[in-house]
């Protein structure tokens, strides 16, 4: 006897997750260049915020943004990536 797929039904899909789509990278202007800005629904570790210098708490919602116009390009504005309250990232500290 063979064993039978678990496998969704092609007609089947998934249900649209809008916190899946919140989390996917945007690019955004600023009078201090160009970043790509991830928005998180929650911190899994504690952060800094680099706008208040306030501590971004486990569980609490953020922004992590890195240049994308780094002097030394992408993959080095990526690596100097920070994570941000929103309201600081927004107000343009």
């Amino acid at each position: 006897m063979t064993r039978r797929s678990r496998k969704r039904p092609w007609g089947e899909h998934r249900p649209l997750r809008m916190d899946s789509l919140a989390s996917m990278p945007r690019s955004v202007s600023r009078t201090d260049g160009d970043y790509q800005v991830q928005y998180l629904s929650q911190a899994r570790k504690v952060y800094l915020c680099p706008g208040c210098n306030q501590q971004i708490n486990i569980g609490q919602a953020h922004v992590v943004a890195w240049r994308t116009d780094s002097l030394f390009g992408e993959r080095s504005g990526l690596e100097q990536r920070r994570h941000w309250h929103r309201f600081c990232f927004e107000r343009g500290f």
